[in-house]
């Protein structure tokens, strides 16, 4: 049982005995070769995005001649678009959708585009949305209709018409549609019963209060009902009853999962929790029942409603099997003998296994990353603290390899980017990983305004960049000296994006704690980033910012780096994209000016054709090779 798994373990761990010379950073910094993978309802396909350079295709394999392995087809997308999504609307038919992202820290923008392919790579097209340069939308598969093999049903809304449409859609014709019906709620979005009924819809008043409605059936009229919590839920998915709807909550008090009964708005909780968010459903072989989820606990923990379901029990196989890993099964053929599990830890990116149900055998796929050597990596130790005012914090260490107690080792505190709503969690990070295999200690805090930990926790940092904010990270970076893991005296603070913005307020509120920041495609004028960039160009980007960073013009300069350089004693190292549309290069540009003008000694790094983050491998490799230099020069290394 699990015997090439087992294989690939001791091939990774006797490749690490004999090499002693740090990984290159190519090692780290290449992109993946699959990013996600589905099995077709029959089990004779799988499809697979496959990451290249600015943007994400896709591949087809055929599984009909198992364990041999063929591409069937491929298709590729244009620059800066990414395949998404992946759906099997039929045993040989795939449909995906794109999202549009101008480096690897921004924002994912849905492009509402919806694609068909077969699996031999025939009648490839677009089937729905936007061609290039029109309006973006937003448009997903949300029922594949197995009665209509010509259709799908798919859930569609744009920024110039509000309320969210649902389409029948030609799988072999551009825009051939026809409306099943329109929402009566403005934004969010429609979701479909096991039936492929339109009964759920969510979505937001003006003053972004979300609401719900439903109908028993296509022909009635909607209804709608109040949020029976006090904070945004998710819609998970239709119950096999189709009277009653999954759904993930964040509020404070209600965390979790719960089942909601359309017809009175009545609540059973599923699986709940104080402090953490659910991440991820848990579905039955069958995909008709929501049988638990995967929580945001230091290392993620599958829960579940019924621990003797037979599904639930094939995870508790697994994951007994294989110890420090945590899995994913992402679907099951219709008949349930095959699933496709992705493997992944902190020190491994990812492997995708065929998992033979009813002999429990688990063979390999694919890696994420063929040459990353796990057995060689640094483990990541989740750790939790309470800041100056009681709130417990959340975060990661990541131990140097071949260190068993950190003590007193250089740091590096790594920030987050968003930063209201994306958070740091166990798992594979290049970036953190680069840093560790030179020795430093990596130090990333899931600051108030991180997401994984309810609205509240994220909502209340509204306001707040550059105050307790701010404050988390300090009081993260003190209880890592106060514990005797780092050396006071040779700490440096890092981060890209939001990350950037606070890395130069780190030094700048902390001037003797850090000894030198790195600020990679940062925000260092608050009243610049609500003029200059896509953000503010939209009226939802306009609204975001005034409720993160506020109206008072008085504490967004008070809170702007680029207003206080003359209190940093830290040495700097500034990275940007030229093409940077969201945290503006002009950001860059701004904060190079100030510095000069003041006479702080800068080390600056401004690369052309790179965006949000950076695509390129050579750029990414020169960017942190820099970054290690600089580190290198300013606290040293314990390598």
């Amino acid at each position: 049982m699990f015997k090439k798994i087992a294989g690939f373990m001791l091939c990774c761990i006797a490749f690490s005995a004999a090499a002693k010379e740090p990984l290159p950073l190519e090692v780290f910094m290449k992109h993946a070769e699959i990013n996600s993978m589905q099995i077709s309802p029959t089990g004779d396909y799988l499809a697979a995005t496959a990451p290249k350079g600015d943007r994400t295709g896709i591949i087809i394999l055929d599984l009909r001649e198992y364990p041999e392995i063929g591409v069937m087809s491929s298709m590729a997308l244009g620059e800066e678009e990414h395949a998404t999504g992946l759906r099997w609307a039929s045993d040989d038919r795939l449909v995906f959708t794109s999202n549009s992202q101008s480096g690897d820290l921004s924002q994912p923008r849905p492009t509402g585009r919806l694609w068909a392919t077969d699996a031999d790579g025939g009648r490839q097209m677009q089937i729905y949305g936007p061609r290039e340069g029109g309006t973006p939308r937003f448009a997903q598969m949300i029922h594949r209709l197995p009665e209509d093999p010509r259709r799908i049903l798919v859930s569609e809304w744009s920024w110039d018409r509000q309320k969210p449409h649902a389409l029948l859609v030609d799988l072999d014709r551009y825009q051939r549609t026809s409306r099943v019906t329109i929402s009566p709620l403005e934004r969010g979005g429609l979701v479909a019963d096991q039936q492929g009924n339109v009964k759920f819809a969510f979505g937001t008043d003006e003053d972004m209060n979300q609401k719900f409605a439903w109908r028993p059936d296509n022909d009635s009229e909607w209804q709608t009902f109040e949020n029976p919590f006090e904070a945004d839920i998710e819609p998970w998915g239709a119950a096999a009853d189709g009277d009653h709807f999954y759904v993930k909550s964040r509020d404070k008090e209600r965390m979790g999962v719960y089942k909601v009964e359309l017809s009175t708005g009545s609540v059973q909780p599923l699986l709940v929790d104080s402090e953490v968010e659910a991440l991820s459903p848990i579905w039955d072989a069958e995909r008709t029942e929501l049988i638990g989820a995967v929580f945001n606990t230091g290392i993620p923990e599958p829960r579940f409603v019924d621990e003797q379901h037979p599904t639930a029990q094939i995870w508790r196989s697994l994951m007994q099997a294989l110890p420090g890993y945590m899995i994913n099964i992402s679907r099951f053929t219709e008949d349930g003998d095959l699933a496709i599990v992705q493997l992944y830890s902190d020190t491994e990116p990812g492997v995708f296994m065929l998992l033979d149900v009813e002999n429990m055998a688990l063979n390999e796929l694919a890696p994420v990353m063929s040459w990353v050597p796990a057995a060689r990596l640094a483990k990541k130790q989740p750790f939790q603290f309470e800041a100056r005012d009681g709130l417990t914090l959340h975060g990661l260490l990541t131990i140097p390899p071949e260190v068993d107690e950190p003590k007193d080792l250089p740091m590096i505190v790594e920030i987050h980017g968003g930063p209201h709503g994306p958070f740091d969690r166990w798992g594979w990070n290049p970036v953190t990983q680069a840093f560790a295999s030179r020795g430093y200690l990596v130090l990333q805090v899931n600051f108030r305004g991180s997401g994984g930990y309810g609205y509240q926790f994220e909502h209340d940092a509204y306001g707040q960049w550059g105050a307790e904010m701010q404050d988390d990270i300090t009081d993260a970076t003190q209880w890592a000296i106060d514990q005797g893991y780092a050396d006071a005296e040779r700490i440096c603070i890092s981060g890209g994006s939001y990350g950037g913005y606070s890395a130069l307020m780190g030094v700048v509120r902390e001037p003797d704690l850090y000894q030198c920041a790195f600020g990679f495609v940062g925000v260092y004028d608050l009243e610049l980033a609500k003029e200059e960039g896509n953000i503010p160009s939209t009226e939802a980007g306009r609204r975001y910012l005034d409720r993160a960073l506020g109206t008072d013009v008085e504490v967004l300069r008070e809170r702007s780096p680029i207003n206080h350089v003359e209190k940093i004693k830290a040495d700097l190292f500034i990275a940007h994209g030229a093409e940077d549309r969201q945290a503006h290069y002009g950001q860059y540009h701004a904060l190079i000016e100030a510095l000069e003008r003041a006479n702080i000694p800068h080390q600056k790094l401004f690369v052309e054709g790179e965006g949000h983050g950076f695509y390129e491998v050579d750029n990414r490799v020169k960017l942190y090779g820099q970054a290690l230099e600089f580190f290198e020069r300013n606290i040293g290394s314990a390598n």
